[in-house]
């Protein structure tokens, strides 16, 4: 067995000793992510799927051997309006005691306590009150011609106007989820 890592993850070898196998464990967790449908379904007509809340779940994920749509993906971690700089996050401890003011993770680390944490940071963001943009998002169907797909001379040779209409950023603001 290997390193749990208790002090981090608050999880002993014994708490493993009668787990499920890891690929029954991924099935389950994508079947209720996906409401029983496969994910390429979900990728590519649309299906319904149920939105994933967490702190730094890029890690998660790829423990997990999961791929999971970026639009419905809900990072704390990687929030805009959460992190330090646009490279940098801030750890779930610091967010949870500034943004809803009490403090986590003062002793062993607890998986519920941090779950808790990160969905009433979610909700709180969620419902914040704000001025909504008038502008697409990158990932949006109606917007796949971005910045990106210009080849550079045509962007050198656009007015201001025009680079501001085909540029848009992929951030994307979770009180759409209301």
């Amino acid at each position: 067995m290997s390193n749990c890592r208790y002090e981090t993850t608050g999880i002993r070898p014994e708490f493993l000793r009668d787990a499920i196998p890891q690929r029954q464990v991924m099935r389950k967790i994508q079947d209720f992510l996906c409401n029983g449908e496969p994910i390429w379904q979900i990728r590519s007509r649309g299906g319904r799927a149920r939105i994933l809340v967490g702190h730094g779940l890029d890690h998660d994920l790829k423990c997990l051997e999961m791929d999971y749509p970026s639009i419905l993906i809900r990072d704390t971690a990687k929030y805009p309006p959460l992190m330090k700089t646009s490279k940098l996050s801030n750890s779930l401890k610091y967010l949870t005691k500034a943004y809803l003011g009490y403090d986590i993770q003062t002793g062993i680390q607890d998986p519920y306590e941090d779950c808790v944490a990160t969905m009433r940071l979610y909700l709180r963001m969620r419902y914040q009150a704000h001025k909504k943009e008038e502008c697409p998002l990158a990932t949006d169907p109606q917007n796949r011609n971005n910045l990106a797909s210009w080849r550079q001379g045509e962007l050198e040779r656009m007015s201001p106007e025009k680079l501001f209409e085909v540029s848009r950023s992929d951030y994307y603001c979770w009180c759409l989820d209301s």
